[in-house]
């Protein structure tokens, strides 16, 4: 049992350092290219902070542990919004009056992902096409109509020279390996301290495990706020949301069958995790389309809002699997 918390921390730190360094091969590369920092947020900063979360869904799913899947996956995006609203607070500038209104896009894709999602668990994982189910393949397509959609909406931004190409896809390549490596420990650790503990695998996925995974978001938050690239910040958190909900397509691959439909008695805690993902999207989408700046001395009210609905769904979730 000491093993595996020590394997946890170890796994978590490795990931958070990987993060830091991702960020800064990701401005090299939008600095050589011209790549809008937004777009690479969105499509490789967001895959590859979203890596943990494949790896432990993957994982999750072929050590018959659907629920950690499930719950990684949909508790990640909710941990994801909070730390969107608690870097908003430490900004105390009007985040979202910053953004680009191109994110209104991915952030509504990933709702209407997540959505499909609990349509899914409802329905007891839905129509199967062998180890797939429907619902896997429709995500797959809204992932690549999301992918899309948040290309057209990025403006180009000019060339600035910056560090060579090479030396920053290989540190970003290097970073994804290191964060692999620690997911796969992290995910074998979660079960291990889940069966020493007597909690609840969608309690375990959907908060400790779910935390741990988005460590690397973290990392890239602070170090994109830090620089003040607030949009490449912004499109990490909606693009890894979304690769989160594509994750279920992997995990059916690896479970050998429809994910969602076996979730058993776990299935309406898993539920309520996505419902409160689906309400923090709700905050969020609101406050991007409005550019909601309001603030009280240097308190931002739209971060604050979205930091106090995700501590108020982590409450009842926690409430949920402990009574469980």
């Amino acid at each position: 049992m000491l093993w595996a918390w020590v394997t946890l921390g170890a796994s978590a730190l490795t990931i958070l350092w990987a993060g830091r360094r991702l960020v800064r091969a990701a401005e090299g590369i939008a600095e050589s290219t011209g790549l809008s920092r937004g777009w690479l947020g969105f499509i490789l900063v967001g895959l590859v902070t979203s890596l943990p979360e494949l790896v432990v869904t993957m994982t999750g799913g072929g050590i018959d542990a659907p629920s950690i899947s499930v719950g990684n996956a949909l508790g990640s995006n909710a941990f994801n919004l909070g730390i969107l609203g608690v870097f908003g607070l430490l900004i105390g500038r009007g985040l979202f009056g910053k953004l680009a209104s191109s994110h209104i896009v991915s952030c509504a894709l990933g709702m209407m992902m997540t959505a499909v999602v609990l349509g899914a668990i409802a329905l007891g994982g839905g129509p199967a096409l062998g180890p797939l189910s429907v619902t896997s393949v429709l995500i797959v397509v809204l992932f690549l109509a999301a992918a899309w959609l948040q290309y057209l909406a990025e403006p180009a931004a000019p060339v600035e020279g910056g560090p060579p190409l090479g030396r920053a896809a290989w540190v970003a390549s290097g970073s994804a390996v290191a964060v692999v490596v620690a997911g796969v420990a992290l995910t074998l650790a979660a079960r291990e301290v889940a069966v020493g503990t007597g909690a609840s695998q969608s309690l375990l996925g959907s908060t400790l495990v779910a935390m741990a995974t988005s460590l690397p978001e973290v990392a890239v938050s602070w170090e994109a706020v830090r620089l003040r690239a607030y949009d490449m910040f912004a499109g990490n958190v909606f693009g890894s949301n979304v690769f989160n909900v594509l994750t279920v397509f992997f995990a059916d691959l690896t479970y050998g069958k429809p994910i969602l439909g076996g979730l058993g008695e776990e299935a309406w805690a898993l539920t309520l995790v996505g419902a409160w993902g689906v309400a923090l999207a709700s905050v969020v989408l609101a406050a991007l389309g409005l550019k909601a700046d309001k603030r009280v001395g240097r308190l931002d009210l739209a971060s604050g809002l979205t930091v106090m609905t995700y501590l108020a769904g982590l409450g009842a979730v926690v409430i949920r699997g402990l009574n469980s």
